[in-house]
């Protein structure tokens, strides 16, 4: 079982932050002219606001872990891709008609810092966005039918099968009483998807890739994934309004289905603690360098925001 007392000290995160700098030189590349429009200067405020970066940190980890023989310009675009489609996620998730959040990142959201049509807007402009991204992509150890794949995946994490769908089930599960497994299916839409098809993606570049081998990263990427929304619905109810940059217990004001209030603190830490070890030992057993996907799934459940 993974404990801060055991881990907190092993852990090494800077290779974390010489990805972040990558990360956002890639995104910052990929948006339009900051001043425009409107719609771009709220794109731009939403997207260049910090965050974690997980999703495209898991794209740069797993092109690492692989050994890819394509230009690092294609990893980067599609960890910023990736990320442009949390990011729309995001703003229409804060939107009154959702989850009505005044603040993300410790910063007023979109449709507080502008209104709630540009943030809109500028949610329905960055998702396209992160699709057009991909069609740019120019490698030459690029097969076009990989690209395609590439562009699906990403589609189909975004949409009626994936985030979108994960949103409306969530919204439909407010101040009612669910199970466990329902709201896992929740959050494999609409959190889960995303994470996968980032792991996937970069499986689809590595040639002859064994399938057992594919089979096993989608399934780390799985428990990853469901790990890392456990420790947000935590960190909700017990994290520091300071670090977090929201307000504490805003599931519990929208009544949202939340693994705390299903099953309670200590079943839900255990929960995904165990998941995080459970995917630690899946990237063990895999003949890759897996250290740096190991030090973050670590880093998922030791952190306080």
């Amino acid at each position: 079982m993974i404990t801060k007392e055991k881990e907190e000290n092993s852990i090494n995160l800077s290779f974390l932050e010489n990805n972040l700098k990558r990360i956002n030189q890639a995104i910052l590349e990929a948006l339009p002219p900051k001043n425009l429009s409107k719609i771009s200067k709220a794109i731009h405020y939403s997207v260049l606001n910090g965050g974690k970066r997980v999703r495209p940190q898991l794209v740069l980890l797993m092109a690492e872990s692989l050994n890819l023989e394509v230009k690092q310009k294609t990893i980067d675009l599609m960890a910023a891709s990736g990320e442009l489609i949390h990011s729309y996620s995001l703003i229409h998730d804060d939107l009154p008609s959702m989850d009505d959040d005044d603040y993300r990142r410790g910063q007023l959201s979109c449709h507080k810092k502008f209104d709630e049509a540009t943030a809109i807007l500028a949610g329905d402009a960055i998702q396209p966005l992160a699709l057009e991204i991909l069609t740019t992509i120019d490698d030459k150890k690029l097969r076009p039918e990989s690209k395609l794949k590439i562009i699906n995946l990403f589609a189909k994490a975004c949409g009626p099968r994936g985030m979108v769908e994960g949103q409306s089930r969530d919204l439909e599960a407010e101040g009612k009483v669910i199970s466990v497994e329902e709201l896992d299916e929740i959050h494999h839409l609409k959190t889960g998807k995303l994470i996968e098809a980032c792991v996937e993606s970069i499986c689809i570049l590595k040639e002859n890739l064994p399938d057992q081998h594919l089979k096993a990263f989608l399934n780390f990427a799985k428990k990853f994934g469901l790990a890392f929304q456990i420790k947000d619905d935590i960190l909700d109810v017990i994290g520091d309004e300071k670090i977090m940059g929201k307000p504490k217990n805003s599931d519990f004001r929208l009544k949202k289905a939340s693994y705390p209030a299903i099953i309670g603190i200590e079943a839900s830490q255990e929960r995904a603690e165990i998941l995080c070890s459970e995917a630690l030992e899946i990237l063990t057993k895999l003949p890759y360098k897996t250290e740096r996907l190991i030090e973050l799934s670590k880093f998922i459940i030791l952190r306080d925001k």
